[in-house]
């Protein structure tokens, strides 16, 4: 055979053969800091959705916002999808029992939602309502089957932030916590796709998010959960643990300079690799410091996982909290 026929039936069959593809969404989220604004404006080309945290519920049961308008004007103007985040003010428990009870509130608060998208080119819309009783699970369902519908109609995106679990829902256990609230198979019904909070493990050793705990999470839910509809939540910050007791959330960048500055011969940066992140040990002032961050590694192996599951793709939070080399991974998955 010829060389150009060859190259032609290469070229045929690249279009007959199944391709393997791994473009997957990157959404962002964002809270209103100089750091996520410039991030935004550094780093657009990688973010396929910029979801910024702008929009609340308030004790008057009405949607209140939005809050900052600058990064926004940001995306829209380099052509950046933009569904913001609405939340209960404050992660007021009781707040969100009166939205689920009154049929009022919660029309009120769709009927804003169709609107605000249409006037200001929006998407569509997340969910991030928290710290629901875990007895109003069902009426926050039907709330979310409710919106769902009511965007669809409107061509709308329609997705729920969840907080995640890896153990059945037990409804009489004395043991219950935020991801009590979240029917993760019938909410998964009504939505375009659910962002996994897959951080902030509850009985975490050190890092934010640990691999292990992560695939708990995946091998839980992935049976319940089509995997198309899964958005993996990674964390952009890390942990500060002080005499092994958690005491903050900060920057990569923060965490770095904290571990240059220290004067102690047997600090150690390094990685492990069992639990998928990176870690800063030093002594301080007498007090043994561990911060633990996913790291360029760590988000290598979260990369893994949304391809071996091929999920949706990933939920970061969030905008500024990263450091630049990080990039060269994230805009890869």
């Amino acid at each position: 055979m010829g060389m150009k026929k060859a190259v032609l039936l290469l070229i045929i069959l690249g279009f007959i053969l199944p391709q393997t593809s791994f473009a997957y969404e990157r959404l962002f989220y964002f809270f209103d800091n100089e750091s996520g604004y410039d991030s935004l404006k550094d780093n657009y080309k990688s973010i396929d959705t910029f979801a910024p945290q702008i929009y609340t519920v308030t004790d008057n049961l009405k949607v209140k916002g939005p809050t900052e308008k600058r990064a926004i004007k940001q995306a829209k103007r380099r052509s950046v999808d933009v569904v913001p985040l609405l939340v209960n003010d404050h992660f007021d428990k009781v707040l969100m029992s009166s939205i689920l009870i009154s049929e009022k509130a919660q029309n009120d608060i769709i009927d804003f939602m169709i609107d605000e998208a249409k006037d200001e080119g929006y998407r569509g819309w997340q969910f991030d309502f928290e710290n629901i009783n875990h007895l109003d699970r069902d009426m926050y369902t039907a709330f979310v089957k409710k919106t769902g519908e009511a965007m669809k109609e409107n061509n709308l995106e329609f997705s729920v932030a969840v907080i995640v679990r890896d153990r059945p829902y037990d409804k009489n256990s004395t043991d219950q916590d935020w991801s009590s609230a979240y029917d993760f198979e019938e909410l998964a019904k009504h939505v375009d796709f659910l962002s996994l909070m897959s951080y902030d493990d509850p009985r975490s050793v050190g890092p934010v998010a640990s691999i292990p705990y992560v695939k708990r999470i995946l091998n839980y839910l992935l049976p319940i959960i089509p995997n198309e509809k899964i958005s993996l939540g990674i964390p952009l910050y890390c942990w500060q643990w002080q005499d092994n007791v958690k005491v903050a959330s900060v920057s990569y960048d923060r965490a770095k300079k904290a571990y240059k500055e220290v004067d102690d011969r047997k600090k150690k940066n390094s990685y492990s690799k069992s639990l998928g992140a990176e870690y800063f040990r030093f002594t301080r002032d007498g007090v043994h410091n561990e911060i633990w961050c996913d790291g360029a590694k760590g988000l290598t192996e979260k990369k893994k996982l949304i391809e071996k599951y091929d999920l949706r793709g990933y939920s970061a939070w969030a905008l500024g909290q990263e450091t630049d080399k990080w990039w060269r991974v994230l805009k890869r998955i």
